[in-house]
Order: C-alpha cells, then structure tokens, then sequence
C-alpha cells in the first residue's frame, strides 16, 4: 500500500468538506460539525484521516479512540464509528480491496496503541452523487471482521410521497391528538442558519434548561451544546420549537445533510405535556415543513425493543411513540470487533 495519511485536525473545514462530497456512503456522518461533535465527547481521542493516494483522496475514516470498560476502544465513548467512506469514482472491486487495506491500516494503528476492539456502525440511507438513496448495500460488509454484532430498526419517512398518504399512515390515536391540539393556538417555529448566532445560541441554551428538566440530569457536556449551536450555522441541523402564548414548551432538534433530516434530540415542558402534547403537533408540523422543502427521507428515530436492548424504560415508549407516525423500518447494524 502507497497510502499517504492526512490527519483531520491538519485541515481546514472547508478542505474537508470538499472531499466529504467525493465519497459515497454515509456521508451525514463525516461533515465537519459532525466530527467535531464526536470529538466532544467525553474522554475522546479523535484520531480520524483522509487516505491519498497521489493527489486523489480514496477514503475518509471518523476514528475516535476512548475508554470503555477499562479497555481501549476505537469507539466515540458510547457510540460507534462509522464505516469509512470511499471515493464515488472507484469500481466495486476497487471499493472492497480499498476496503480490505484500510482494515489493515486500522488494525495496525490500534495494536500501535495498545486499542483492543473496534466499534463501528453502519446507517441505511446513503449519499450517491450528492443525492440521498435507502441502500442495503455492503451495509453487511464489516460482519468479516465482526467478533459479534446487533441490529436496531430506524423508522424512516419517505417524504417524496403525498402529504395525504404520509398522514393516513399515521395511527389512529396519533390523527386524533394533532386534530385536537393543532385547536389550542399552538405556534410553530424554525430556527435555522438564516437566524443570527446570537439567536441561536440562546435558543440553544432554552433549549438545554428544558433538556435537563426532562432527563433530571445533564446527557451531554457542554462542548456538544456548542457544537450544536455551529451546526445550525453551519446548515446541517435545525431546530424545530412549539410556542404556546409565546413562551417554548417543545423543541426538536434535527440534523439535515444534503436533502436528509434525522431526529437528533427533543425535549418537552413537562407541565403541558399532558394538556397540550406538543411533540404529536411537533412532529407533524416538521414533516410538513419538510416535504415543502423538498426534503426526500426524514428518519424519526429508533425502534427500540427491551428484548434486546438495555435502556432506560422512557426509551421504549419514546420508540411506541415514532412507530405510530408511519414510516418504513430499515436496519442499522452495530459490528464489534476484536484486534488481535
């Protein structure tokens, strides 16, 4: 292999970005904002690069390097790398040797640095000419290398289809309670790139306060809440709120990437959940703001079952919650591997 390797932290947002748009995959992952996201996390070592070859970039590689369990992980704490992506202009059978080497690159790194598995993750709506596709393909690839491996549904919302059919598939109790409280004045609200960064910001830090009332405690530091608030101005996330008499009592917080949103984060005011159910009117209110957009997917989120599974029990129900919008289930699978 006559690999050169270039490190994220030598480069300019600007650069990589660039060269995000020269692969296929799962680009949303790889952005700029989303790595420093990653990097955020606590107790990260963010080791991620771009392999060349001459003057060409042929992959890009999100690796972060953290603690778990007392043993060294590639892993973003909690969560999983993503699979690296690869050049757009290579042949499938230069995709899979690509593939192969970079295993290789990857394994030498971690024996160098005492890592002993590596956690990584695969998402089935991929980026082919800059354009979002629903893809199983290769998505098995890494199984390999997998010492073991599990599978969560995402529940994703086709919103090329009519605004009617997308309704009539939600369920019947979900029709209900947004006919009934789309007639209590409630308001909703976009915060976007188009709003100033002072906005942002403190639209970010409501939104953090409700955050912390809702979990009783605070999930992520307060780098993330900043890198957050830089998305948004970065126009890859957008935060979607629900105003009752002018005052916040529902906020959402979406990543979008190239014509793709993805449900990242909510919070309600727990006080008006009951009378209002602001995230039923939420919800509905983002999708059509979508589809006029011109958005094509909208994954509302995981479908998450206590059979396999640990999570707090809110999760469950939060999951009930998504699967009654409609929406199709796809995989997304989660490879552990060991470094020998």
């Amino acid at each position: 292999m006559s690999y050169k390797i270039k490190k994220f932290k030598d480069f300019q947002k600007e650069d990589w970005n660039k060269l995000v748009h020269k692969m296929d995959g799962n680009q949303q992952h790889f952005t700029w904002s989303r790595v420093k996201y990653f990097e955020t996390l606590p107790n990260i070592l963010n080791l991620s690069f771009a392999v060349f070859e001459g003057k060409a970039c042929l992959a890009l590689v999100v690796l972060g390097e953290s603690r778990v369990e007392n043993k060294m992980s590639f892993s973003f704490n909690k969560d999983h790398c993503p699979e690296p992506i690869v050049n757009l202009k290579l042949s499938p059978h230069e995709r899979k040797k690509l593939k192969n080497n970079l295993r290789i690159l990857i394994e030498d790194m971690a024996r160098e640095r005492g890592v002993k598995n590596y956690k990584l993750r695969t998402h089935p709506v991929v980026f082919k000419n800059g354009l979002p596709l629903i893809s199983s393909e290769d998505q098995f690839y890494q199984i390999k290398w997998a010492k073991n491996f599990y599978v969560h549904n995402t529940i994703i919302i086709d919103l090329k289809n009519k605004e009617s059919e997308i309704w009539d598939n939600f369920s019947k109790s979900h029709k209900k309670n947004i006919k009934k409280v789309e007639k209590k004045g409630l308001k909703f609200t976009i915060l976007s790139k188009e709003n100033s960064k002072n906005e942002i910001s403190k639209k970010i830090e409501n939104f953090k306060k409700t955050h912390f009332l809702t979990w009783g405690k605070q999930t992520r530091p307060n780098a993330n809440w900043e890198c957050m608030v830089n998305s948004i101005i970065d126009g890859e996330a957008i935060l979607f709120t629900v105003l009752l008499n002018k005052k916040e009592i529902s906020y959402l917080y979406c990543g979008t990437y190239k014509k793709f949103c993805y449900g990242w984060s909510q919070a309600n005011l727990k006080e008006f959940e009951k009378e209002f159910m602001p995230r039923h009117f939420l919800e509905w209110s983002v999708i059509k703001y979508l589809k006029k957009k011109k958005y094509s997917f909208y994954e509302i989120g995981e479908r998450y079952y206590e059979c396999n599974f640990e999570a707090p029990l809110k999760f469950f129900s939060i999951s009930d919650f998504k699967e009654k919008f409609g929406g199709s289930f796809y995989p997304k699978v989660f490879f552990h591997s060991e470094i020998k």
